[in-house]
């Protein structure tokens, strides 16, 4: 969508949420963020065709610096992307990277079409994993998160879309969990992140 206004969100999910809405290109790309008013606040630090990045501070949970990704189709476009990202996830308070990085990272996440290798893209994301302290967690539930929904040898499933989580989120929220869901109207599964306070046994939920 190209624009949204208050009267879209509350169609869309009620006036208790607050957002942030970084506009499409024509048909392509476009990201979304809302928060629960009572229970969390975010400030936006970035943001661009490929992320919304900001501090989130969730009662009880204390400030998490979120970045939303949408990240672009090519290698090269995305090399914009590591760089924001590294320039935003600077210090020691606990970070969340999640969405869709339209990148694979082994053969495994990948069934049909042309068969995997170690493409520039690849390497660009494991880099940044590794410089920047970031870590994949696994997940429950389907192998993959995109269907391009062809029929037959033409089919192709991939998992795209992530929830990359720091040291000190681990340190945290050590019994994280991440999710995913049926797909119902679109290619692309949504991804949930089950964030669980130790102490308190209290539950926050990030969707994708």
């Amino acid at each position: 969508m190209s624009s949204l206004d208050r009267n879209d969100i509350n169609q869309i999910i009620g006036n208790d949420w607050d957002y942030f809405h970084h506009p499409s290109i024509g048909i392509s790309g476009g990201i979304l963020v809302m928060w629960k008013k009572e229970i969390a606040s975010f400030e936006v630090m970035d943001h661009s065709s490929q992320m919304i990045m900001g501090n989130l501070s969730v009662n009880a949970l204390g400030k998490w610096k979120i970045a939303t990704v949408y990240g672009g189709k090519d290698a090269h476009t995305r090399k914009s992307l590591w760089q924001q990202l590294e320039s935003c996830m600077i210090g020691d308070d606990p970070g969340i990277i999640v969405g869709d990085f339209n990148c694979i990272l082994s053969k495994e996440d990948k069934k049909g079409g042309k068969r995997f290798h170690l493409s520039s893209g690849y390497k660009d994301m494991k880099m940044f994993l590794v410089n920047n302290d970031f870590h994949d967690i696994g997940f429950v539930g389907p192998s993959y998160t995109l269907c391009n929904n062809k029929e037959g040898t033409s089919r192709i499933w991939e998992r795209l879309d992530r929830c990359l989580l720091n040291s000190a989120t681990l340190q945290n929220i050590p019994m994280a969990k991440v999710r995913h869901l049926p797909r119902v109207a679109s290619d692309h599964a949504p991804i949930s992140i089950r964030l669980v306070e130790p102490q308190k046994q209290k539950y926050v939920f990030f969707k994708v």
